[in-house]
């Protein structure tokens, strides 16, 4: 048997993520296990689906739960999932894509250890050097009066072209090793721009003494005449700027007398540590032996990188401005094979899921090309590749550094060690590293942001939930007034009945006042219309336009007694009793009431409300033709509607209410089950409320709010194979979003939140008519069942048609409220 449904798993109480584990078939059934990964701890929950749907009602969009832990009860539910049974793998597996970036990690970091090698500092120094000596040359020969050709030539020419204030005070500032690190005019960063700025400007020179002490040195009277200071601020400007960086150029190379190999200038990471050790913080809590400032001159003057030569001989190797730039040039060839990884990690991905893509939609030209989504298809901003390339990070740097420890170890075995710590230093690729942390900061941020922009939009539904489910309820204070107008209106109808009549109304009477609720409160006419008042000072008007639908529904003696007259004592069907004419009811009671404690000055509202239902009901299903009927002139919704929920009731009532309606049966399980469902019951007077809690009034049954999620709504329209509970329910709704009273109070983003409801519960309805219609063309299944599954789905394709139209409809109110 092969299944290819649609599913999703929505995350809920902490839970995030799944595996499917294992599958069991066997009786024509398949058993798939997932695990829930909680977000925080180890331990996993499981439960138990099965794709083996129509037998069980009890399901949530596509999803029966053949068997649920204790903690599953928390709000976790699964709703789909992408499964292909046949091929026994998830679509789209996360868990292959997380594979193939280890696999590129690999790749990455092998050609790393093959290609790349170790850190060299002095490749990084013989590379740096040979630029900049290019540079420096360059730069001179950009000058008509330079004649020469040699580096040292071009040095010459540059410091005669270009002197400099700084060099005139190079003994106060240490001499020929050391001035231009003491000197802060001397750093090539914008730190040293900004003093020799200042130097022209007050007229001294800043640095540090032997001792890392922080000093300015006035400039002497001299070198002002000598134009070394400018006379104005544009002169100033012009020296400290541009004739200080050309100087900058004559000594990054060195001097004239040692062209190429002198100690040049210190580049900006040499120049930022040196200016931070002249703070006072830091001499005085952190340097306060001088160790850091030591390792800074000679990191400079090249003892401390220095090697032995075969004659035993001391070769310092500077770290300068050319040492880092080669430096530079070293981290470009690391982040080579970093940055292959990020492209093979990133171009797998592309292929992989342009080619479920093309699957999916079926393309077999160049024209199928445009129903490709690119979105799903593009490696960027996308989940999915932020965790393939924090796995693909992390696998090329654990290669890296494994790599690095086995030939550090081969190295400190030849020389007697365990591990030789420089060269496992030296073979750490610190580009790689660097990604890493910036992949996992990225995922990290990913994962939160999704969590939090989930924890919104749950908050942001759940907040629209609960304020359409607030204008959608009849709280207790509404139903005590329903009530008490339903029953002054029948104490009204049996005294102006006949005396044929009377005996079986008021026996129908008493039944109906046993199934109200033992705290509705139920008021004279006087104290209804004060509390009419009242509520409407609180609650505003909206409340009544659902208080009028349940009156126009209002159908007394009709479906009460035909459902008694045709069961057994134990609830059975009883054909051989024959129906009777049932007593009429005189609607015109209720008009008046409600006009007289309403103070409702419409002619006949509760039969215009009745209208609107019977219209509403002609656009739904397409036939405004239809008539309905009731007692006494009252437009009986529930004659062409309602009477299937009544029929329906005893079915979907498990799933409705639960163990609220455990034990009953006939008339008080239809009653009971209704009242959970919304304005059925009240239709028939039956229980309304429970508790003293408000129920769901105005067709919310079908937005999926009795119950707090969409299986009501999914579980009723399964059992429905006409669609009528649907046409009732949308029915209602769409009368309530029309009426006077609730345009008065509500805003089209009200409407449009029942909207997004309605469509909701339309998606979930979708899958199950796509599961349905597999299902019936299985050939394995026999005649009843397939004719239990074409009988659902065809009340599922009328149910859905019935949705479709209500939420075109209820968009056209919105937009007429918008323009308005």
């Amino acid at each position: 048997m092969t299944w290819d449904a649609t599913f999703q798993l929505l995350f809920y109480s902490g839970y995030y993520c799944f595996v499917p584990e294992r599958t069991v078939e066997g009786e024509g059934r398949m058993t798939r296990e997932l695990e829930l990964s909680p977000r925080h701890g180890s331990e996993l929950v499981s439960v138990e689906y099965s794709l083996e749907l129509a037998n069980d009602k009890g399901i949530e969009a596509g999803i029966s739960v053949a068997k649920a832990t204790g903690d599953f009860g928390d709000g976790i539910y699964v709703e789909s999932i992408e499964e292909d049974a046949a091929s026994d793998h998830v679509q789209d597996d996360a868990q292959l894509d997380y594979k193939i970036a280890a696999a590129c990690g690999v790749v990455a970091g092998l050609c790393d250890s093959i290609f790349v090698g170790k850190f060299s500092l002095d490749r990084a120094n013989e590379w740096g050097s040979e630029k900049v000596n290019e540079f420096v040359v360059w730069v001179a020969k950009q000058h008509s009066g330079f004649r020469g050709e040699s580096l040292r030539d071009a040095i010459n020419f540059l410091e005669d072209e270009y002197p400099f204030v700084g060099d005139k005070y190079t003994a106060e500032f240490g001499g020929g090793l050391q001035h231009h690190l003491r000197d802060f005019s001397h750093h090539f960063s914008l730190e040293g721009l900004v003093f020799s700025i200042l130097t022209q400007f007050t007229g001294k020179v800043y640095g540090t003494n032997q001792y890392g002490d922080f000093i300015a040195i006035p400039v002497e009277e001299q070198w002002f005449k000598e134009g070394l200071i400018g006379d104005n601020f544009c002169e100033r400007l012009f020296i400290g700027t541009v004739q200080w960086l050309l100087h900058m150029a004559s000594d990054m190379a060195g001097s004239s007398s040692n062209p190429g190999q002198g100690t040049g200038i210190p580049g900006p990471l040499l120049s930022i540590i040196k200016e931070l050790s002249a703070l006072p913080v830091f001499e005085n809590a952190m340097d306060s032996g001088m160790r850091t400032r030591k390792f800074i001159s000679k990191m400079f003057n090249g003892t401390l990188f220095a090697q032995v030569d075969d004659e035993g001989r001391k070769v310092p190797r500077r770290f300068n401005l050319r040492t880092e730039i080669g430096i530079v040039h070293e981290l470009g060839r690391q982040a080579l094979p970093v940055l292959l990884n990020e492209c093979l990690t990133r171009g797998c991905y592309f292929l992989h899921h342009l080619y479920l893509e093309m699957k999916d939609n079926e393309v077999r030209s160049l024209s199928d090309l445009k129903q490709l989504d690119m979105d799903r298809i593009l490696p960027f901003n996308n989940s999915r590749v932020v965790r393939m390339v924090s796995i693909a990070s992390a696998t090329f740097t654990a290669v890296d550094l494994a790599d690095a420890a086995i030939r550090a170890a081969l190295v400190g075995f030849t020389e007697g060690r365990v591990l030789a710590g420089k060269e496992f230093l030296l073979r750490v690729n610190y580009v790689g590293v660097t990604r890493l942390v910036f992949a996992i900061g990225v995922d990290v941020k990913t994962v939160w942001e999704r969590r939090t922009s989930h924890r919104q939009r749950q908050q942001n539904d759940d907040s629209a939930d609960r304020a359409t489910m607030e204008t959608l309820s009849l709280k207790p204070e509404h139903l005590s007034v329903l009530f008490s107008i339903e029953r002054l209106a029948l104490y009204e109808d049996i005294d102006r009945s006949k005396a044929v009549d009377r005996g079986e109304k008021e026996e129908w009477f008493g039944k109906w006042s046993e199934n109200l609720p033992a705290d509705c409160v139920l008021l004279n006419q006087g104290q209804v219309k004060e509390r009419i008042e009242e509520l409407d000072a609180r609650d505003g008007t909206t409340w009544k336009a659902l208080v009028l639908i349940e009156l126009a529904r209002f159908v007394p003696y009709d479906s009460y007694r035909s459902e008694m007259e045709s069961e057994n004592p134990d609830g059975s069907p009883d054909s051989s009793i024959k129906k009777t004419k049932c007593p009429k009811f005189d609607s015109k009671i209720l008009e008046e009431l409600w006009c007289d404690v309403s103070g409702d000055l419409d002619k006949s509202p509760v039969q215009q409300t009745a209208k609107a239902l019977n219209k509403n009901v002609g656009v739904l299903d397409g036939s405004r033709t239809r008539k309905i009927v009731g007692a006494a002139g009252t437009a009986a919704v529930a004659v062409a509607t309602g009477g299937a929920a009544f029929t329906l009731a005893p079915v979907i009532a498990p799933f409705l209410a639960g163990s609220a309606v455990a034990g009953l049966s006939g008339a008080a399980l239809t009653s009971a089950s209704l009242a959970a469902v919304g304005g059925g019951a009240l239709a028939a007077g039956g229980l309304g409320m429970a508790g003293g809690t408000a129920i769901i009034a105005g067709g919310g049954a079908v937005l999926g709010l009795v119950g707090g999620s969409g299986v009501t709504a999914v579980t009723s329209l399964l059992t429905d194979s006409k669609g009528a509970f649907a046409l009732d329910e949308c029915s209602k709704l769409l009368t309530f979003c029309q009426s006077d009273f609730a345009q008065a109070d509500m805003k089209p983003e009200t409407i449009e939140r029942m909207r997004q409801g309605l469509l909701d519960q339309i998606e979930r309805m979708e899958i199950q008519q796509e599961v349905l219609s597999r299902r019936s063309g299985d050939k394995g299944l026999d005649k009843a069942e397939k004719k239990e599954t074409k009988k659902e789905l065809s009340g599922l394709k009328k149910s859905l048609g019935y949705m479709r139209n209500c939420e075109k409809e209820l968009l056209k109110l919105i937009n007429q409220k918008s323009h308005s």
